[in-house]
Parts: C-alpha cells; sequence; structure tokens
C-alpha cells in the first residue's frame, strides 16, 4: 500500500433532499459493489471524529453482514485523537473529520519513520455546521462584485504578497473603487481557518492584520457572527457558509485561476468537487494495515459505502473516479 503525505483540501456538498439523493446515487452506477475478497476476522479498532460516528455506524452494519466474523470497538472522541490513536497503535483506523494537519502528519512521521496513509472516503457537507461544510466568501448583497479569484482571496486574506486594500482592486468602479476592503472570518486556531489557509495561502503567510477573527460565542456559531458582521458592513468581505446565509448577504463565485470560469458554491457544484473550497472526511491507517482493516476499507469505498453516505445524510459520497483512484491505492504495493 502506498503513503500518502500531504493531501490537496477539497470542500463539498451534501445532499439533504430527496431529489438530490437520488442524482448522487445516479452518478455512480458503475461504482462496483463489495464482494468479500476471502473471509477475515478480528477486531478493528477505531478512534476519532464523534461526528462521523453515525457513518461509521452505517459502515459496519453493511460490512459485518458480509464479514461476521469482524468486530468494531470505539473510541470517538475527537478527531484530535485520530493520527495520534494509529501511530501509537491503539488504533487500526483513525476517523479523520476533516484535513490532516502538518503537524499531525509530522508527528506521525517522527514516531514511525513514514508518512500515514490517509482515504479520502466523503466529501464535506454543503450546509451542515458540523460536517465539514464548504468553506463560501460572503459579501452584502448590495456589493456589485461578482466573483473572486483564488489568487485574489489570498491578496485579501493574507498579510504579504500584494495586497488588496479597496474594492476597485477588485474591479468596481465609481464610488466603490476607493473604498476600503474589511475582512471577516474565523479564528486562527479554527480549523476553518486552517484550512482555508492550507488551501489559498500559497505559501503559508499569515493571515492579515486587518482581519476580524470571530470564535464561538454565548451560543452561536462564529460563522452566523461573520455573517452578521459582513450584513452590518457595506464594505464586508467573509469566509463562511450558507447554514448561516440571510437575504443581506449572498456567496460569491470563486475561479481557481484568473480568467478561468467562476464556480458557484451550489450542491452540484461541491458534490463533484468542481467547487474550489471544497472539502473532505478521511481514514488514516498505517501502512500495510491487517487484511480486516483492508477489506472494511474497501467496502467504505464500495458501492454500498457510497449509499451509506447518502443515507447518513450530512456528509456527500466521493465522486466514483476518487472513489476508484483509493481502491487503486489500496491495491498498490
Amino acid at each position: 500500500m502506498r503513503t500518502r503525505g500531504h493531501h490537496r483540501v477539497r470542500i463539498c456538498l451534501v445532499a439533504n433532499t430527496a431529489a438530490f439523493a437520488c442524482l448522487i446515487c445516479a452518478q455512480g452506477p458503475d461504482l462496483p459493489r463489495h464482494t468479500p475478497t476471502r473471509p477475515v476476522a478480528g477486531t478493528i479498532h477505531i478512534c476519532g471524529s464523534p461526528q462521523m460516528g453515525d457513518l461509521l455506524k452505517l459502515y459496519e452494519q453493511g460490512f459485518t453482514r458480509l464479514q461476521p466474523a469482524v468486530h468494531f470497538e470505539q473510541d470517538l472522541t475527537s478527531t484530535v485523537s485520530a493520527v495520534a490513536g494509529v501511530s501509537s497503535g491503539r488504533a487500526q483506523i483513525g476517523l479523520l473529520g476533516r484535513e490532516i494537519w502538518p503537524s499531525e502528519e509530522q508527528a506521525f512521521v517522527s514516531a514511525k519513520g513514514y508518512a500515514p496513509t490517509v482515504v479520502d472516503v466523503a466529501t464535506g457537507s454543503f450546509n451542515v455546521p458540523k460536517a465539514t461544510f464548504a468553506l463560501m466568501i460572503f459579501v452584502p448583497s448590495r456589493n456589485p462584485i461578482r466573483s473572486v479569484s483564488m489568487g485574489q482571496l489570498e491578496q485579501i486574506f493574507a498579510s504579504s504578497g500584494t495586497p488588496i486594500l479597496n474594492w476597485g482592486q477588485l474591479g468596481l468602479k465609481g464610488g466603490w473603487a476607493s473604498r476600503s476592503v474589511h475582512l471577516y472570518g474565523f479564528n486562527a486556531e479554527n480549523d476553518k481557518a486552517q484550512i482555508f489557509r492550507q488551501m489559498v495561502f500559497r505559501r503559508q503567510q499569515p493571515w492579515s492584520t486587518a482581519l476580524k477573527a470571530f470564535s464561538n460565542l454565548n451560543g452561536l456559531d462564529a460563522g452566523e457572527l461573520i455573517v452578521r458582521a459582513v450584513a452590518a458592513d457595506p464594505d464586508g468581505i467573509g469566509i463562511s457558509n450558507v447554514a448561516y446565509a440571510t437575504p443581506a448577504v449572498r456567496a460569491l463565485p470563486i475561479s481557481v485561476r484568473e480568467g478561468d470560469a467562476p464556480v458557484s458554491p451550489t450542491r452540484k457544484t461541491v458534490a463533484s468537487r468542481g467547487y474550489p473550497l471544497t472539502r473532505a472526511v478521511y481514514m488514516v491507517v498505517d501502512r500495510d494495515p491487517d487484511p480486516a482493516t483492508v477489506e472494511f476499507l474497501r467496502y467504505v469505498l464500495s458501492r454500498q459505502g457510497r449509499q451509506a453516505v447518502v443515507q447518513e445524510g450530512n456528509y456527500l459520497p466521493l465522486p466514483p473516479g476518487i472513489a476508484k483512484r483509493e481502491l487503486r491505492e489500496l491495491a498498490a504495493p
């Protein structure tokens, strides 16, 4: 099995309606059903994300119908425990409800002498707050800007390079041209801030000192506080999610490069991973996992595993091409 280092970060959408679930199923009819390659037995210990617990239960139920001699033990206390649980030998699988951090990978390498194997198992949600939702860029509804590029986002939110400080630098004319851009986002320790930085800041610059950063406060999610701040500031631009959107704000389409067609953050574009700020969730395993773990991962990446994601409803199933890629890598020496 091949180990992989840093993964390209993706953000994706989850189907919350029956119609979209049918669309997802129709996208991957050629994804193979899981058929056991051999009988396996034993106990698979899994630690990590409690948010993925319902999905994991569906995976386990389907798999044990095919492999009844396999049992599961779970310790789903925190995503933070996923990589460390595997590197320490306490678990065969770490349930990583977000992208792996460089510090986690480095700690694994320090402990084991090689990188962890990270398997892409599902796409993050469209609008479920605790299910690794897609990040979106909001401005007040009256702002005439039509779209931004990934490069422009770096210039807006990073502290080095050539900064974008006013709306004229983003192509707005007239009275808008000289107006300052006001930045709103998540606290730097938040996983959403960290992953935005990985995806958008090519040289991993620090955040702009002009950013007003939010944490959860008094029962309100930071994402909601950010949207409220943008709605109240005619010159605001912020990072959040459609789960918190109101008619006072709108999400901007994003192009990967200058001149490319911008992609709107819709369920369809996030599900297909065409939207550039798509996220995903992963399972982490050690190099050369045992046969029962390999069989379980094959099940997760199969048509039945895809159906489990649709049934659970918070996350989106992998596009078939990505699922097939992950299956090939499981089979690689």
